[in-house]
């Protein structure tokens, strides 16, 4: 069973290597410049630029002078030190980092920001009905490097797992459906992690605030387990905003605290606090506490906004999102120009989304750290149309392999970026598991080399985001694979849904007449529309009925799938071509043997929670067994319940 597979060395190599000088001149194929940004005096450039080049080759005949009497053995040292953390080899180089201060000075920080279900063209960068909803959003946007061509995976926790560990879901196991919140199932814990990384080779201090949905039954795949240092927020696919029940069984809360110690319920006096209010506080608590000239900074901002459901179990929240929380103005805007109640509410949270994210930037501002941030925004997945997503005019929604289930809106901003990639476009194709391998370069840490059979399937877009002499570094794009579902077995050719694209041309087999597989237009209201809780969101399995089709789509001509080329001679090669791309990718699919019995609910995971007062918490300890196996952490470097938590009000207020 995959999530029992014997441990897999992994070998973290810190190689510090030097910054690459980006050239500016930056119009070429895949960046589009809109910027006006000042110019520096050239004189005065030029002058600089000697004084520094010439203190560098100084500096470059010392450098060699030392390194060259450096004996062997010595050199050997500095290489081989290691430490055990989390049942995982680090290797590091020692004297790549000679301080706290230094490693706090030399790398940036890192917000990310993840949406949930937000649709592809709902931040105002382009013209649609919530242009004016994000205008906070939507101008840091403008100000960084939009990608106009962002894959994620059509549901959460694939997307999840992809993001964290930059591999395709496939490479893990994870190509399937929400993690349910009674499963004993979850990313496998042989996986690295982008945190583990970031913390224990490159000195970050790491926070993972809101949505985890990567497995829960096992202390060992908490958020803290796994390189995040401190965690607040709740565990499964979906949560009430504001009393932290889950939907589908709202006897139990999913709210909860840990860090490298511990794990415990929530049950601050805030605790009902709107949650996107909730993370945009503990998040700006976490920056005013954090000494950013020790550590650099790592937050993972998984909020809740916008999935639904827009109500909560009280009567004073039945309505969805009081009046009282907008702007009266913007509030007024939004019944006026956009239609339906659930897309109302959706552009409701969006907006209140959009102000958390600029009480957070400006939170970064007053710790004097907004010239060495990096801030990246992205969605999990396109838009559900039941629950006020919609896509812009892309065919399909969240759950679906067509266009809007997967296209999504991201952006990456900071002063780090050169003045000319500034306010650009990036045509790129990127996807989700690309972040990975791309922070980490940018960080300065993009010596990482996965350990065999962990391979990664991102690549790093840190020199194309900056430089015109850098190509799009991804030729292929895999949406996804459906291998084996529930003791069902698929053939890429005969019933498996499957995607693949390359820069132009898409290969696409999917079943059609499915709710999913359409066109949704924002004028468009649908018949239930007074529901605040569509309940299932557009899940992967309503995407297996109807008729198994092929299609071949131009996505330079035909962005919004329209017409079928897929019987079409004339393009027979490019058939050919993207079918040997599939035939390869088939061998990288790992597959839960047991996944049936695996993902099935567990009788233990209620009784434990009913005994920590019905909150959603691990019921396996790190010394049970599991399925006749023992956990492969043990007990050493894995939070404990209840354990003896950092008190939070030194985090997270």
């Amino acid at each position: 069973k995959f999530l029992m597979m014997s441990q897999k060395e992994k070998q973290f190599y810190d190689t510090f290597s030097s910054s690459e000088d980006h050239d500016n001149s930056f119009a070429n194929d895949h960046l589009i410049q809109d910027t006006d940004l000042s110019k520096k005096d050239n004189s005065q450039f030029l002058a600089l630029s000697k004084t520094i080049g010439l203190a560098i080759l100084v500096g470059f005949f010392v450098l060699f002078g030392s390194l060259s009497i450096q004996s062997a053995s010595s050199l050997q040292k500095e290489t081989s030190e290691s430490t055990i953390v989390g049942g995982k080899s680090l290797i590091a180089v020692e004297n790549s980092i000679t301080s706290s201060e230094s490693k706090s000075k030399s790398k940036p920080n890192f917000i990310f920001i993840l949406a949930d279900d937000l649709g592809y063209n709902s931040i105002g960068y382009t013209e649609y009905d919530l242009e004016t909803v994000s205008p906070y959003l939507t101008s840091l946007a403008k100000k960084g490097i939009v990608m106009s061509n962002y894959y994620a995976q059509e549901i959460c926790t694939p997307s999840r797992a992809s993001l964290l560990t930059g591999r395709y879901p496939i490479s893990l196991g994870m190509q399937y459906e929400e993690l349910q919140p009674d499963q004993e199932w979850g990313l496998n814990v042989s996986e690295t992690i982008l945190p583990e990384i970031l913390r224990d080779v490159s000195g970050y201090k790491t926070y993972a605030i809101g949505k985890w949905n990567l497995g829960h039954y096992l202390p060992e795949m908490l958020p803290t387990a796994r390189g995040f240092d401190h965690f607040i927020g709740f565990l499964n696919g979906q949560n009430y905003y504001w009393s932290k029940k889950y939907p589908l069984e709202p006897q139990y809360t999913d709210f909860m605290y840990a860090d490298s110690d511990c794990y415990s319920a929530y049950n601050s006096s805030d605790l009902g606090t709107y949650s996107t209010f909730l993370y945009r506080d503990k998040a700006v608590q976490a920056i005013a506490a954090h000494d950013f000239s020790a550590n650099p900074l790592f937050m993972y901002l998984a909020v809740q906004a916008v999935h639904d459901p827009f109500d909560d179990l009280a009567d004073e929240f039945s309505n969805g999102i009081p009046a009282s929380y907008l702007e009266a103005s913007m509030y007024s805007h939004i019944l006026s120009t956009v239609k339906g109640r659930s897309r109302q509410q959706y552009a409701m949270a969006l907006n209140l989304l959009d102000s958390s994210v600029q009480t957070v930037v400006e939170a970064l501002a007053a710790k004097g750290q907004m010239q060495n941030t990096y801030v990246i925004f992205a969605s999990d997945n396109g838009g559900c149309y039941q629950a006020g997503g919609r896509n812009g005019d892309l065919r399909g929604s969240k759950g679906s392999l067509f266009e809007g289930g997967l296209k999504v809106d991201s952006f990456i901003y900071s002063a780090l970026l050169p003045d000319s990639a500034r306010g650009s476009v990036y045509s790129g194709i990127m996807h989700v598991s690309d972040w990975f391998p791309t922070i980490l370069e940018l960080s300065g840490s993009s010596g990482f080399v996965p350990a065999e059979g962990f391979l990664l399937d991102g690549v790093s877009h840190a020199s194309a985001l900056q430089s015109s002499k850098s190509p799009c570094p991804r030729q292929y794009l895999l949406y996804n694979m459906y291998y084996k579902v529930n003791d069902e077995s698929f053939d890429i050719y005969s019933n498996a849904p499957v995607a693949i694209r390359d820069s132009r041309y898409k290969l696409l087999h999917a079943y059609t007449n499915n709710t999913q597989a359409e066109w949704y237009s924002v004028s468009e209201v649908l018949d239930d529309d007074a529901s605040l809780f569509s309940v299932t969101s557009c899940p992967q399995f309503q995407t297996l009925t109807g008729e198994y089709t092929k299609f071949l789509f131009d996505l330079q001509e035909d962005p919004n799938e329209t017409n079928n080329l897929y019987l079409d001679k004339n393009y027979d090669a490019v058939k050919a071509n993207l079918y040997l791309q599939l035939e390869q990718l088939q061998l990288r699919v790992k597959l839960d043997s047991a996944q049936s019995s695996a993902i099935a609910s567990s009788s233990k995971a209620h009784d434990q929670w009913r005994k920590v007062g019905n909150y959603i918490m691990p019921w396996y300890s790190s010394e049970q067994s599991v399925s006749g196996q023992s956990s492969s952490f043990g007990t050493e470097g894995v939070p404990g319940y209840p354990g003896h938590c950092i008190p939070m009000d030194s985090v997270f207020g």
